[in-house]
């Protein structure tokens, strides 16, 4: 019988009535022949919740208490996979639930944000082979050393796709609160357009920068693994609604192909001032950075006339600042540096397509239709298939609406 892997977010099951629209779902599946797993995300906002809680009984939970904040956080999972299990056998469907564990996702044993090693799925595959609908916890798995770990956000997405590489699933379908992949947040953008097939480069830039619709690690597997995979609402249930395939490309090669736009905001921009010329300052300083586990997104230098150079790199406003700027802090004492300077409230809008780097004309109309909308661009920096911008908070809109009229991505342009 063919395999279908279906993920269910956590607004998809955030209700007893979603649950028994997922079960009524899952049971059509069966109906139609095939062998379903289904993967859950804990109930609504279930997560933060949990969060919430652990952090109102002890500071900074998660950092100092990784293995107990693991252990709490999937609980929601569990609390999602069985009711979900109840729901589909009341549909008269044989259905059984599996914690990350019991499925065997072996992971490492990073906790808070462990990575996916190995699928085993005997368990998984035992239950099928007794004609059983198989509801997996998403967001967890177990290391080696058997202990519980979580997959960080958006780790129901990876479980899915991990499970249907691992089981060789003939369907991979993400089901969200949304139609699909949009050229643009449709909430800010109204004309923007769904995207009805989108390749795997694209798809991980798109959310790498910003798109919340899937989690790139997600995607990156399928890439890895050739796993086509649907996004698709689990609202919607006309026959012609097909939400958008992320797969292998299929238009012409070197063609100027132009998907979408993603944001992300909430980022900060540290300046070194009167730092040292050559590589070896900016070397040091992000060889610390990555030591202490801090993510820097853009990395910019000015050399002055006086043979100095002043340093900006860009860093999740969150968590990881303060730590950011005590190291840079430490390395402008230790290099001699003028000052440091921090400005938060900054978001990054980066333009997704293929071909702008061989294509006259991209670079110049961006940056002019920037330019006449009064948006000041902090920094920049590229990839094969993206340019993306450093903006002000106040001018993300603004520039995400500006880029999306100046390339045509809107469903009056198509």
């Amino acid at each position: 019988m063919p395999l279908v892997v279906q993920k269910y977010g956590g607004t998809s099951v955030g209700t007893p009535e979603r649950i028994r629209r997922v079960a009524q779902r899952v049971a059509r599946e069966r109906e139609a022949g095939n062998d379903v797993i289904v993967v859950v995300s804990a109930m609504g906002d279930t997560t933060d919740d949990l969060a919430a809680l652990a952090d109102e009984v002890t500071d900074a939970a998660r950092r100092r208490h990784p293995r107990e904040f693991d252990m709490l956080l999937t609980a929601g999972e569990r609390i999602a996979m069985a009711l979900v299990a109840m729901a589909i056998r009341d549909c008269g469907c044989d259905a059984v639930s599996l914690t990350g564990s019991q499925a065997a996702i072996i992971t490492d044993e990073a906790h808070t944000v462990a990575r996916i090693a190995e699928v085993r799925a005997t368990r998984v595959r035992e239950e099928i082979a007794q004609g059983r609908v198989v509801i997996v916890a998403g967001f967890q798995g177990v290391s080696r050393t058997r202990e519980v770990t979580t997959l960080g956000r958006g780790g129901s997405d990876t479980t899915g796709v991990a499970l249907a590489a691992a089981l060789g699933a003939d369907r991979c379908e993400i089901f969200t609160d949304v139609d699909g992949i949009y050229s643009a947040d449709p909430r800010r953008i109204p004309d923007a357009r769904l995207i009805e097939s989108i390749d795997y480069q694209a798809a991980i830039e798109l959310t790498t920068a910003g798109a919340q619709v899937m989690h790139p690690r997600a995607v990156e597997i399928g890439a890895r693994y050739d796993v086509p995979i649907r996004v698709r609402s689990s609202f919607r249930d006309e026959p012609d609604y097909q939400g958008t395939l992320i797969t292998r490309r299929s238009h012409v090669m070197e063609e100027l192909a132009l998907t979408g736009l993603a944001s992300e905001r909430g980022n900060a921009r540290i300046t070194l001032r009167g730092m040292p010329a050559g590589m070896d300052a900016i070397a040091t300083l992000l060889s610390r950075l990555a030591a202490r586990g801090v993510s820097v997104d853009l990395v910019n230098f000015i050399d002055r006339t006086d043979g100095r150079r002043q340093i900006q790199v860009t860093v999740d406003e969150g968590d990881q600042l303060d730590e950011a700027r005590e190291i840079c802090r430490t390395m402008l004492d230790e290099q001699g540096g003028e000052g440091i300077e921090t400005e938060t409230g900054l978001s990054r809008v980066a333009l997704i397509g293929s071909g702008m780097h061989g294509t006259p004309g991209v670079y110049a109309r961006a940056f002019q239709v920037l330019v006449e909308g009064g948006v000041d661009v902090l920094a920049l920096s590229t990839s094969s298939i993206s340019i993306t911008f450093l903006v002000r908070g106040a001018d993300e809109d603004r520039t995400l609406q500006l880029l999306h009229g100046a390339f045509g991505l809107g469903t009056e342009s198509q």
